[in-house]
């Protein structure tokens, strides 16, 4: 079975069971993928131009991950999708965006001593704010209530 990705207009002969993510990254085809195939992240998501048929059915998981944009724009993930025919796939999101985005939690290249951000809001000052104060006399008021 052939895969042919727009717009690099790149035709690929795919080993039978492979998904689309795999055969493009076997090939250095630009599919992003955050999670590696674990479809948990939906970038990969591709649009298939033709050949929908020649793809076996999304399953519920698949389905759950991508909501119910598939019903409407036919968008499946690299990932999960398996052709067992020719399919044309459409991934131009994936060529002119460049470079994938920063998963959750990356690090920064600066050390925070870099950082203008406030890091510690405990304030260790001997003045009363003028509500500590009105707290102490609620206090004060309230105790002196008590020993009458």
């Amino acid at each position: 079975m052939k895969i042919k990705f727009l717009p690099l207009n790149v035709e690929i002969e795919a080993p039978a069971g492979a998904t689309l993510l795999s055969v493009a990254q076997a090939n250095n085809i630009p599919i992003r993928s955050l999670c590696k195939g674990g479809m948990t992240c939906s970038e990969c998501r591709v649009k298939i131009l033709s050949g929908e048929g020649n793809l076996v059915a999304p399953s519920k998981a698949e389905i759950a991950v991508i909501g119910s944009t598939y019903y409407v724009d036919q968008r499946r993930l690299a990932c999960q999708a398996r052709p067992f025919g020719d399919v044309i796939v459409d991934i131009t999101n994936h060529v002119e965006s460049g470079d994938s985005k920063k998963p959750r939690g990356h690090r920064l290249s600066r050390t925070i001593s870099d950082s203008k951000a406030v890091l510690d809001t405990l304030i260790l000052s001997e003045d009363k704010t003028k509500d500590d104060k009105n707290k102490d006399n609620v206090k004060d008021n309230f105790n002196q209530g008590k020993k009458k």
